[in-house]
């Protein structure tokens, strides 16, 4: 019997698909457009606030890629600001990128609080990480001139970016390719039935998603940044396909989400993970604050592709945390960070994940840890 296969990101939950509930934040605002990829949202974003050739946008050092990548498409000039090896930004730094630029980029790590916002600057907040994330008495993305969030991230729709403008709109137009959708649907069946306790459903399909997964094969090869990094010399269409309207099923989704209870969800399951593994979290993350809903639990080990390697093994399915950052950065200015992106990885907390699951998931990292290191 295989053991279930637990990944770092949720599968879709069949009841969002016929539940209708009371709208949260972010999906409760006027403003809002949903769009087929987070790249996307980013780019309705730089349009909606006039960022383009002659604009300076100032940017985190520690960043995904993606969203640089964008600022370089819509012709911004990206001015980096330092981000400190406990992955929190430098906030003198900070207000030095801010006051040479036209916009300044705030990113969540994780799903926790951003710094404050920068005076006399618009702001965009990036908190794809962060979806029904709270910072004291108020939601993260919910204070800038735009937010971004990841609806597929965190509640395993089949696609979906959002973008918010703050006092306005812009529009999504087009949908993606249907074929492009039937197999990411697929996909989320398969991992929602890989994570099962059932071994009748369970077992076809951890073996197909193991068959399938070209993250799976790069694990076991030593290749995974290679696979999954790097999509840095996109085009404008690109960009515009991303920025597309999100899929019918991620429409409908979103809505049926009960963000209360998936925040709780993440909150006990990221809690039986720190109380099981508090050493190999940072400082930062060893705490929850009221309101927050993480997205992952990172972890940081020196050897983490052998570590990821080892958790696959177990069933878990964990991923690197931006090890390669877009090439306009300067990585020897910034070379404080450049540890993190060889050594932190994420583990699964998701809403779709029991009790028991989690306990799976702390005895296989702790074993894989161990094996890793020896």
């Amino acid at each position: 019997m295989s053991d279930p296969m637990m990944s770092v990101y949720p599968p879709l939950e069949p009841a969002s698909l016929v539940t209708r509930r009371s709208r949260l934040f972010p999906f409760d605002s006027d403003g809002l457009t949903l769009t087929h990829l987070g790249r996307g949202a980013i780019w309705l974003a730089l349009k909606a606030l006039g960022l383009g050739p002659g604009s300076r946008l100032a940017m985190p050092a520690y960043h995904c890629g993606s969203e640089v990548e964008a600022a370089r498409l819509a012709g911004c000039e990206v001015v980096f600001y330092r981000v400190l090896p406990t992955l929190q930004v430098d906030e003198e730094d900070l207000m030095r990128a801010s006051r040479q630029s036209d916009a300044t980029y705030l990113i969540s790590y994780y799903g926790f609080p951003m710094p404050p916002l920068p005076p006399g600057t618009r702001v965009i907040e990036d908190a794809a990480h962060a979806l029904f994330s709270y910072d004291g008495g108020g939601a993260i993305g919910s204070r800038g001139d735009a937010a971004i969030f990841c609806p597929r991230k965190s509640l395993g729709v089949p696609d979906g970016g959002a973008v918010l403008i703050r006092g306005g709109s812009i529009e999504a137009t087009g949908r993606p390719p249907w074929k492009r959708m039937a197999r990411s649907v697929a996909s989320q069946g398969m991992g929602w039935a890989a994570q099962s306790r059932s071994g009748v459903l369970r077992a076809p399909a951890t073996k197909v998603f193991r068959k399938v997964s070209k993250a799976e094969q790069a694990v076991e090869e030593g290749t995974l940044t290679e696979t999954v990094i790097g999509e840095w010399n996109l085009e404008v269409a690109d960009l515009e396909v991303a920025a597309s309207k999100c899929s019918r099923v991620t429409e409908w989704a979103v809505h049926g989400a009960d963000g209360e209870r998936i925040r709780e969800l993440r909150r006990r399951n990221y809690r039986i993970l720190l109380n099981s593994l508090p050493e190999v979290c940072l400082d930062r993350f060893r705490g929850l604050p009221d309101g927050v809903a993480p997205l992952y639990f990172p972890v940081r080990v020196p050897e983490r592709d052998r570590t990821i390697a080892e958790l696959q093994k177990r069933g878990v399915r964990s991923i690197e945390i931006w090890p390669v950052p877009h090439p306009l950065l300067d990585r020897t200015r910034f070379a404080e960070i450049e540890p993190l992106r060889h050594q932190m990885l994420a583990l699964p907390v998701h809403q779709g994940l029991s009790e028991w699951h989690v306990e799976q998931v702390a005895q296989a990292a702790r074993e894989a840890i161990t094996a890793a290191h020896r």
